[in-house]
């Protein structure tokens, strides 16, 4: 019926050609071109009827001349065509051809990635795709333009995006990652079915190591005969080699002669586990997976089908059962599987999300940083899980692991400024302040207003001094803070002090020698504040301030805590304090320098006129007296640049 069918269809073609190619043949113009176009020309048509003494199997005579696959334009258009009505076995030859004469031909390898891709050779789909996003690197992000992609069935993107949400659940099984390749290949989306195809080499050369092979989804969990519990098996060995698929020898040599495969030997050592325990959900599963490798994929489905009748709420099974539709191309049947895969998936990451929120609140950072673990391995994209992951480690003082899931999520979400200001606040915390405000100007662009982001700027400008940028900073928070737009206490966040339990002792000692010693409360709050205890800071610094009312540091300090608790206007208030401390330093530095210059002291001037200036950076008198004397010590090019900015800022305050 098929050998009629195509007759039928080549007769068709050939007195239906279009009135374009009618009107050339009977012109005479072109006459071999015409005829050659009328075979070809028909987009709409799936297979034609090419026989071994058929079309193209000879030269073709063109123009009064003879031209074969070897003419470019001719051998790659017909190569293509090949591949775009699926006759890849006639395409990959011709492709191959053209690549090897025309290796910077980018259709031709795009059109040889496909045809690999469709007959499976992934190896060989990789290298040519690589070879498409090297000469063209804008195909990473946008789609490459097959003519067939606009016939391809609206299911292939519907089952493509369901399976991409749920695949992490079978992640280390090849042939999952081998399908969504191929579904991104026919959608003309290269650079994803590359990603996906060097998951499928990586998981594959994993398997193999020192002439062993070693199938992972294929696997039982224990090695040695017998019941394992938890009604898992380990078959007993099986000619010399352990059982359960677990460490099966490439096509192993027996009496001379190779023996069976390592996919045949897994499926009958999982058979003969399910003759002695015919309800063991993990030998169908691993059975499954092998009869999907070996391409029987009836059997593949009809195991599955026996998990879930076993277990409906085993989550892998009904993502294996809509990955073996969609290998047979039953996609309706596929995204349902999908469907109630997701329902699935979706209850268990919120059983564990729960179950991670409960365990931070208690401070079982352990049981939260296993909960949200577990749930990535359901959803490795799942934003809360990252952010409660980052959480948890940050609460456990283990900051290093919460840099790296805070970057994770930043690079997974570009636009989460929670990830972008706890990840701000550790390095703010660590002194790392060009890293914060690295961190913090990024997120600034992303939201300019937001409250938390702006008081971590305000602690990072303080922190170097810069008093006047941290109080704009603050008023800026203060006069936006309504609803939502409030600062969170970061308070908890730790810094990098080595033997810090140590050091706190040793303060306290002295603090019980010394009650009044001013020093010895500082380091105190430092400590604490280093350590996540904000709460115990603050009283530190308030000692401080209560025995030395003028000491710029102590007030500094707590003004960062306030910052850090998100108490913008009591940080405010003790910014200011700092202000007042600094203007009266300035005011007696400032006399002191007059006095050393009437004394002819210039070289204690410096001193006095610089430490005005590190003091008030505005300050246009002080540069003019700083320019006078470092001039008296005969540095003129000094005194040169100083008066030039004292100039500026004169026109600045003018203007």
């Amino acid at each position: 019926m098929l050998t009629i069918a195509l007759v039928f269809q080549g007769l068709f073609f050939s007195v239906n050609a279009s009135g374009d190619v009618k009107a050339k043949i009977s012109s005479g113009a072109d006459r071999e071109e015409a005829l050659i176009s009328a075979s070809l020309s028909n987009e709409n048509s799936h297979g034609y009827p090419f026989s071994k003494g058929g079309l193209y199997s000879a030269p073709l005579l063109v123009k009064g001349r003879v031209v074969g696959f070897g003419d470019e334009k001719l051998q790659t258009k017909h190569a293509r065509q090949y591949a775009e009505r699926g006759l890849v076995d006639l395409a990959i030859p011709e492709l191959q051809k053209t690549t090897e004469l025309y290796p910077d031909d980018i259709e031709a390898h795009a059109y040889l990635g496909w045809a690999y891709s469709q007959k499976g050779l992934i190896p060989d789909a990789v290298r040519e795709l690589q070879k498409v996003l090297e000469m063209n690197p804008g195909l990473q992000k946008m789609p490459f333009d097959y003519p067939m992609v606009k016939d391809i069935p609206a299911t292939v993107k519907e089952f493509t995006t369901s399976f991409e949400d749920v695949i992490d659940v079978i992640n280390g099984f090849s042939g999952a990652h081998e399908l969504l390749g191929l579904c991104y290949v026919l959608q003309g989306r290269l650079g994803d079915a590359l990603n996906e195809y060097k998951k499928v080499l990586e998981l594959k050369s994993c398997f193999v190591r020192k002439g062993v092979t070693v199938h992972p989804h294929l696997n039982l969990p224990h090695q040695g005969g017998g019941i394992q519990g938890n009604n898992e098996y380990s078959p007993p060995l099986v000619g010399g080699v352990r059982g359960g698929g677990e460490l099966l020898r490439k096509g192993f040599i027996a009496n001379g002669k190779k023996a069976i495969s390592t996919i045949d030997q897994a499926i009958r050592e999982y058979e003969d586990v399910l003759r002695e325990m015919p309800d063991c959900v993990e030998a169908y599963l691993k059975l499954a997976c092998a009869h999907a490798e070996k391409g029987i994929l009836d059997a593949a489905i009809e195991d599955i089908k026996k998990v879930i009748s076993m277990e409906p709420d085993r989550l892998e099974a009904h993502v294996y059962l809509g990955c073996f539709y969609a290998k047979k191309w039953m996609l309706d049947e596929a995204i349902k599987e999908l469907c109630e895969a997701k329902e699935l998936r979706d209850c268990i990451l919120e059983k564990l999300i729960t179950e991670g929120e409960s365990s931070i609140r208690n401070c079982m950072f352990d049981k939260a940083i296993a909960a949200t673990r577990e749930a990535m391995k359901f959803d490795s994209r799942n934003r809360k899980a990252h952010w409660l992951l980052a959480l948890a480690y940050g609460k456990k003082g283990e900051m290093d692991e919460a840099v790296k899931v805070c970057k994770e999520i930043i690079g997974l979400y570009p636009e989460d400024i929670h990830a972008y200001t706890f990840l701000g606040w550790i390095y703010a915390q660590r002194d790392l302040f060009k890293e914060a405000m690295d961190i913090a100007v990024q997120a600034v662009r992303i939201e300019p207003e937001n409250a938390d982001i702006r008081a971590l700027m305000a602690f990072i400008y303080a922190s170097r001094n810069q008093i006047h940028e941290a109080i704009a900073m603050c008023n800026m928070v203060n006069n936006k803070a309504s609803g939502e737009n409030v600062p969170a206490d970061y308070g908890w966040v730790k810094g990098n002090v080595t033997s810090i339990e140590q050091k706190l002792r040793e303060v306290i000692d002295v603090l019980k020698m010394r009650p009044d010693y001013t020093e010895a409360y500082l380091c105190l709050g430092w400590l604490h504040s280093k350590n996540g205890d904000i709460e115990k800071a603050i009283p530190a610094f308030k000692k401080a301030i209560e025995i030395m009312p003028d000491s710029y540091n102590a007030h500094l300090c707590l003004g960062n805590m306030y910052v850090r608790k998100g108490e913008i206007k009591d940080a405010i208030t003790e910014y200011g304090k700092v202000l007042e401390i600094l203007s009266k330093k300035a005011q007696d530095s400032m006399s002191l320098g007059l006095e050393s210059t009437r004394k002819g002291d210039s070289g204690q001037a410096v001193n006095y006129f610089n430490e005005v200036l590190r003091v008030d950076p505005e300050c246009e008198e002080a540069y003019a007296l700083l320019a006078d004397a470092y001039e008296k010590r005969g540095l003129y090019s000094v005194g040169m640049v100083l008066r030039l900015q004292g100039e500026r800022l004169k026109q600045g305050a003018h203007n």
